[in-house]
C-alpha cells in the first residue's frame, strides 16, 4: 500500500502521463488545485474538495496542471491482488464484484464532492499525531477506513437499500436525491428550500423526503444539519477559523444558534472544540 501526497505548485503548466498494466486500486482526494485528466480514453476534470476511487486493469492517462495554482491532494494505492487478499483476511471476498463492476473496461473511475465528514477523515491522512515507531500503523488503518467507506458507498448500496422491506424508489429516483444531497453540501451557506431542491432534482417533494429518509435516515433538513456541523468541525479543527467564521461559512446568521446546534451534536461549544484542536 501507497500513500502518496502532492503539495505543491508548479510554476508552469504540465502535462504528466503515467503508463500501467499492474491492476490497481485507487482512491485520491483533492482538497485544493485542479487538473483536466484523461484516463484509458475517458476525461475526467479534478478540482478542490472531490475525491474519485478508481479501479484501473491498464492505465494510460495525461494529465494537465496549470501553473502557479496551489495543489493539496493525497491518494491510497494498492495493487488489486494485495486489496483483495487484505479483504479476505477479513472474512470478505470482493473478486465477484470487482469482475462484475469491471467487465471489459480497462478502468472504472467514482468520482463525488468530499462530505465534511469524509473530508475530515481524509485530512487526518495528512496529519498524523503518533509517534514515527506508530505512523504506519496508523496510516494503514486511516487507508482501510476510507476504502471500506467508499466501497460500501459505491459497491454496495444499492444492494444494502434492495433487500429493505418497503423500498418506494428506483435507481434513478436515488441517483437524484443523491445529486439533491450533494448539491445541499455545495450551497449549505444559501441552501435552496425545498420546492426548490425539488425542482433541481427533478423530483416531486414527497419523492425527495421519502428518498432522504431511506437513503439517509434522516429528513433534509436534518442532513443539512448534521453536513453543515461535519463542516464547521472541518473548518474548526483543520482549518483554525474563527467560531463567527465557521457560522457564516454553513449558514448560520447568529452564532449563538450555531453554538447550540454544535454542542447539541458534538457535545462541546464550538470554541472549546477549537481550544482542544490547537
Amino acid at each position: 500500500m501507497e500513500l502518496v501526497v502532492a503539495d505543491c505548485r508548479l510554476h508552469q503548466s504540465r502535462t504528466l502521463g503515467f503508463q500501467s498494466d499492474i491492476p490497481m486500486v485507487e482512491l485520491s482526494f483533492w482538497f485544493s488545485g485542479k487538473s483536466d485528466i484523461e484516463m484509458s480514453g475517458k476525461p475526467l476534470h479534478i478540482s478542490g474538495n472531490q475525491s474519485q476511487l478508481a479501479f484501473s486493469r491498464h492505465l494510460d492517462a495525461k494529465m494537465n496542471y496549470e501553473g502557479e495554482e496551489a495543489m493539496l491532494a493525497c491518494e491510497v494505492r494498492l495493487e488489486e491482488s494485495v486489496f483483495l487478499g487484505m479483504v479476505e483476511s477479513f472474512g470478505g471476498d470482493m473478486n465477484m464484484e470487482l469482475k462484475r463492476l469491471m467487465a471489459a473496461e480497462p478502468i472504472r473511475v467514482f468520482q463525488q464532492t468530499m462530505e465534511p465528514s469524509a473530508q475530515l477523515r481524509a485530512r487526518q491522512l495528512l496529519d498524523c499525531p503518533y509517534v514515527p515507531a506508530l505512523r504506519n500503523m496508523y496510516f494503514e488503518g486511516k487507508a482501510m477506513e476510507l476504502l471500506a467507506a467508499y466501497m460500501q458507498l459505491h459497491l454496495f448500496d444499492d444492494i444494502k437499500l434492495s433487500r429493505r422491506k418497503g423500498k418506494r424508489l428506483g435507481r434513478t429516483d436515488l441517483d437524484s436525491v443523491r445529486a439533491a444531497a450533494e448539491l445541499l453540501v455545495e450551497r449549505m451557506d444559501e441552501p435552496p428550500t425545498l420546492p426548490e431542491l425539488s425542482r433541481m432534482a427533478g423530483l416531486s417533494e414527497y419523492k425527495l423526503k421519502a428518498g432522504f429518509r431511506e437513503l439517509f435516515d434522516t429528513t433534509v433538513f436534518g442532513y443539512l444539519r448534521d453536513k453543515r456541523m461535519e463542516r464547521a468541525l472541518v473548518m474548526l479543527e483543520k482549518e483554525q477559523v474563527s467560531v463567527y467564521e465557521a457560522a457564516i461559512a454553513t449558514g448560520y446568521s447568529n452564532p449563538s444558534h450555531f453554538s447550540s446546534v454544535f454542542r447539541e451534536k458534538f457535545g462541546l461549544n464550538p470554541s472549546e472544540w477549537r481550544k482542544n484542536g490547537e
